[in-house]
């Protein structure tokens, strides 16, 4: 209901009409008013009448505003209707009589008119809040209940001018006619229907407003059955008045409540809509990293980074062989420390209450880090300057293989959402990265030492011809004897000898070796001083000579490499003169 206003004039209503009913019927017992007091009650009463006609619209209009489609008629029409009783109802200076700002004849059909009219616009409310517009215009109770008030709305004009209901004497005093009954009937008959069509349909409204709306028949039809019988005060008006206020309550109630929930659901849908556009922001991250999934999976933690505005947002996978979670992947605010390196054998017992978390609730909240004080697991959230966080794990299947996390998390701490619906692309993502390790292993590894493999020597030296190489030291290193080892004691023999070779290439050059061939092996190192060099191609020797490994090695370093190729054709000519001296020397190769 648009209701505040009409609610305290009817109160003023019956508040007067309980004190001029009680003029009507002793006259002479009727002091004449001050009539300077009654002046300024009449200019008060006036303008605030007014008032309420204009806080009636307004009220109404705000609806408009609020996103509906109309104007609620009938609400606006109880409303002003109200407004007008109120100013029908107060004395004016200098007139005799239970007069008001209209005199008593006029002031009575006023009264009988705007009750019939009050009731035909409640008649429309009720109908607007239970009924669809096809019951609306379908039921035969809506057509007959507009179709009495109609009646009683021309039993009142025709009461005016004929004295139906009521009559004035020469005194100005009001009597009841004996046709009276008939006016307090015909709103019942409306009552009465508007109640069933209340009973019938009360499923669609809340229990409060049944009740309410249903004291805005009982009330009034009690009141006029009482005031059929009993003569002197207004009951009708004091009913109404009651189910009025009642139904303003609890109108207003149910309208905070509505407005509660459609807030409560607008941030909600808001939060979604975020979560989502920042989930796509996500996926395109991931999706438009390329073959560098390392560079994809940190802009994807950067994301998440800025939704919770956390200090770190991280990736861990667990070692379950070696007993440890690794932190693979890490993002950190400006102003933060990284932590990643600190990070690498973080062995799992520490972390234990959250995997029992991840395994029981899919998430793992940590409000307060004091909640685990006295714990390593304190200790080391001191050392990062962590206060709170919040995980979801990373599982294969139902095993759970890591977690991502954020650390103090500022906003949206206590909805895991996003971090929930990232753990599949997350996990696929670092499915992915294994994948490409393994082609990467299978392409540019040899199987046999681990090494660099001849793809990935190729690959250099295409590179090495786009681009100029300063400070380059490259050996070229070819074992003796591999054949002879082969054909003497087998294959797996001959392997070993190779493995001892890569193991001495490693021990020197880590990273940095190649075998392009059966039994030579190729290094590139840039950059890197020529006396550094020297000092590690006699270290590579002494290694040779602890693996048990006879090898001619060929080395040549130069400051300034603009031909790859040539540069290392150079060290292979220097490799095959010293494989020749050590032939004439005759040394043993195994």
């Amino acid at each position: 209901m648009g209701g505040a206003p009409f609610f305290c004039a009817q109160i003023a209503i019956v508040r007067k009409k309980v004190y001029n009913k009680g003029r009507f019927y002793d006259l002479h017992e009727r002091r004449r008013p001050d009539e300077s007091r009654d002046r300024k009650q009449c200019a008060a009463v006036v303008g605030q009448s007014v008032l309420c006609g204009v806080e009636s619209v307004l009220l109404d209009h705000k609806k408009l505003s609020d996103g509906e489609a109309r104007l609620d008629l009938p609400d606006a029409g109880l409303d002003i209707g109200a407004a007008v009783l109120r100013c029908d109802d107060e004395p004016v200076p200098g007139q005799a009589g239970p007069a008001g700002v209209l005199d008593g004849p006029h002031q009575q059909f006023f009264n009988f008119f705007l009750v019939e009219l009050t009731l035909l616009f409640f008649h429309y409310y009720i109908c607007a809040m239970l009924l669809t517009p096809e019951e609306n215009a379908a039921l035969k109770r809506v057509k007959v209940v507009r179709a009495v008030c109609c009646v009683g709305l021309a039993l009142v004009i025709v009461s005016q001018f004929t004295g139906l209901y009521y009559t004035f004497d020469a005194s100005n005093v009001y009597h009841r006619t004996a046709w009276y009954p008939i006016s307090m009937i015909v709103p019942m008959v409306a009552m009465a229907l508007d109640g069933s069509l209340l009973l019938q349909y009360r499923a669609r409204i809340s229990r409060g407003m049944f009740l309410a709306t249903g004291s805005y028949l009982v009330l009034p039809l009690l009141a006029i059955s009482i005031q059929i019988v009993h003569y002197g005060l207004a009951l009708v008006d004091l009913a109404i008045g009651a189910a009025m206020v009642l139904m303003f309550l609890v109108s207003i109630k149910e309208q905070n409540e509505e407005m509660l929930r459609l807030e409560t659901s607008r941030a909600h849908l808001a939060e979604k809509l975020d979560i989502a556009t920042v989930l796509n922001r996500c996926v395109e991250k991931l999706s438009g990293g390329g073959h560098d999934l390392d560079k994809a999976t940190h802009d994807l933690l950067g994301v998440i980074n800025d939704y919770f505005r956390a200090d770190r947002s991280y990736v861990y996978e667990l070692n379950a062989a070696n007993g440890i979670a690794v932190n693979t992947h890490e993002f950190v605010r400006d102003g933060v420390s990284a932590e990643k390196d600190n990070l690498q054998k973080v062995p799992v017992e520490i972390i234990a209450s959250w995997l029992e978390a991840f395994e029981r609730d899919g998430i793992y909240f940590m409000e307060d880090v004091r909640q685990v004080k006295g714990t390593e697991l304190y200790a080391m959230m001191q050392q990062q300057n962590v206060q709170r966080l919040l995980a979801v794990p990373l599982r294969r299947e139902t095993r759970i293989i890591g977690f991502l996390g954020v650390d103090n998390p500022r906003e949206h701490s206590h909805d895991p959402t996003l971090l929930s619906s990232l753990q599949f692309f997350v996990t696929n993502s670092l499915e992915q990265k294994k994948v490409q390790e393994k082609l990467y292993r299978l392409s540019y590894r040899d199987t046999l030492t681990g090494l660099d493999n001849r793809n990935r020597y190729m690959e250099l030296l295409e590179a090495g011809k786009e681009n100029a190489l300063k400070q380059v030291g490259g050996i070229y290193m070819d074992l003796n004897g591999l054949k002879r080892c082969n054909d003497c004691f087998g294959h797996a023999a001959g392997d070993a000898l190779i493995c001892r070779a890569a193991d001495a290439l490693n021990d020197v050059f880590p990273g940095e070796a190649c075998r392009i061939g059966g039994d030579e092996f190729v290094v590139i190192c840039c950059p890197v001083t020529q006396e550094k060099f020297e000092q590690q191609v006699e270290a590579l020797r002494a290694a040779l000579v602890r693996h048990q490994v006879d090898a001619a090695i060929g080395s040549f370093w130069q400051s300034l490499v603009e031909d790859l190729p040539a540069f290392l054709r150079e060290a292979d000519d220097r490799m095959y003169r010293e494989k020749e001296r050590q032939k004439r020397a005759a040394r043993p190769s195994v």
